[in-house]
């Protein structure tokens, strides 16, 4: 069984993202222009606008705020991640479902995904190259692509609220992500700086919309 560590409350977070050389301010900016561009979105758009909006412009919007600060862009295959080489990590952004950033729930990748979020997931299982012989020419390939372990900026966003968690995938299964190595909750930006949980320590099933706090 696949143990997690949990960053949950605001301290914890800004500690391990410190750690891991990650702006959390970067990260808060990022989910609130993914939720901008949500919102853009009209109801005569295509139904997959709202979603595509939301990912790109939390993509770059995190581009825009760590390339300046010496992290790089790529996007092989369409893959789209942000790299820090002097910090061996690479994040992609991901949308994630309702359990996003709650404590004691584990959250799923959103919609199906393809070979590189599969082969990210068992890069992130193996600290070289020397994959098992049983795994596809193509996911042994794609893996080897991928420099550093890859973290995903986990993102809820409906058009009336938004939460995040950067957290690094531990367990793919039937073309999603299901489990966690460590999950970092993004603290809101009027959070303070303290003790407190970022969420609210209840158990609820994934498919529930959970009322939150919508940020100003």
């Amino acid at each position: 069984m696949l143990t997690t560590k949990l960053f949950a409350t605001p301290a914890e977070a800004h500690t391990r993202l410190m750690e891991l050389g990650v702006s959390v301010e970067a990260l808060q900016a990022a989910v609130a222009a993914g939720h901008a561009g949500r919102i853009l979105a009209t109801e005569n758009d295509a139904p997959f606008i709202p979603g595509t909006f939301g990912w790109s412009y939390t993509v770059r919007a995190l581009r825009d705020a760590l390339v300046p600060l010496g992290w790089r862009k790529a996007d092989p295959g369409n893959f789209s991640l942000v790299i820090n080489d002097k910090r061996k990590i690479n994040i992609i952004v991901e949308s994630g479902d309702a359990a996003t950033r709650m404590r004691h729930l584990s959250p799923k990748t959103k919609s199906l995904k393809g070979l590189y979020v599969e082969a990210a997931a068992l890069r992130n299982r193996f600290e070289t190259d020397l994959f098992p012989d049983t795994l596809s020419e193509d996911l042994r390939r794609v893996a080897a692509i991928l420099e550093h372990p890859t973290w995903m900026l986990l993102v809820y966003i409906t058009d009336d609220e938004y939460r995040a968690e950067l957290s690094l995938p531990g367990m793919y299964e039937d073309r999603q992500i299901v489990g966690w190595d460590e999950r970092i909750f993004i603290p809101d930006s009027d959070d303070p700086l303290g003790g407190v949980a970022v969420t609210p320590d209840f158990d609820a099933g994934p498919d529930i919309d959970i009322p939150v706090r919508r940020k100003a």
